[in-house]
């Protein structure tokens, strides 16, 4: 059952300015957003992934570049299913001026019956997020994914086995790593929106017992 880390790429200028970016590729990360993924090279460090999928947009490139600079052999992989949601005329708008749209509510509470003007619907970010977990059973972890947040928001929400209109219950934070476990038969939820991270242990049976003990105790070696 291998474990996978969805990282949500460091702040972006979009998340300074308020501004839904959706698919701008333009978008780059913030001064203390790469700052964050130069801090985020030691703790994927401590990951140690086998492979590593990423959205092709620029802001979740350069989240993992540092990472890869220092490890150049490992396998890394874009992938469109990892793409933020395009939130057509709604993208590069201040979230502040959005808020005040009739279909904000909706947006919020009933997404699932909500398509993006001239954009997407969430029925068919979650089909292609579906598609996407589907690729992951079989392989073997540990994985990194680097996604957005409403990519990473509906990961959870699916593997949680949740209807589509919950997954706005989730808080995804820039530059924060949630774990889960995949395979066809069950998948797990271990955390989510990390932003102190530590890695976790090969999940086993035991684990679903009595709570779950995750941690290794090797990152925790002044706690007895």
């Amino acid at each position: 059952m291998p474990i996978v880390y969805l990282l949500r790429h460091a702040q972006s200028s979009a998340n300074v300015s308020g501004i839904l970016a959706g698919q701008d590729n333009s978008v780059e990360l913030s001064k203390y957003g790469l700052k964050q993924a130069d801090n985020l090279v030691n703790t994927i460090e401590m990951i140690k992934p086998t492979k590593i999928f990423s959205s092709p947009l620029l802001r979740c490139i350069q989240t993992i570049d540092p990472y890869i600079q220092s490890r150049r052999k490992i396998k890394t992989l874009t992938d469109s299913d990892l793409i933020e949601m395009d939130y057509g005329q709604w993208s590069g708008r201040k979230l502040s001026a959005l808020q005040k749209e009739k279909n904000w509510k909706k947006v919020q509470k009933n997404p699932a019956q909500f398509t993006f003007p001239k954009g997407e619907s969430f029925i068919n970010l979650h089909a292609r997020v579906r598609k996407f977990q589907v690729k992951l059973y079989g392989e073997k972890g540990p994985i990194l994914v680097v996604s957005h947040g409403d990519v990473i928001k509906m990961f959870l929400a699916s593997v949680a086995g949740l209807e589509l209109n919950s997954f706005q219950k989730f808080v995804i934070e820039p530059g924060s790593i949630s774990a889960i476990s995949i395979e066809k038969s069950t998948s797990k939820i271990i955390s989510t929106n990390n932003l102190n991270f530590a890695p976790i242990k090969q999940l086993s049976i035991k684990d679903s017992l009595g709570g779950g003990n995750t941690l290794s105790r090797k990152f925790f070696g002044a706690i007895k």
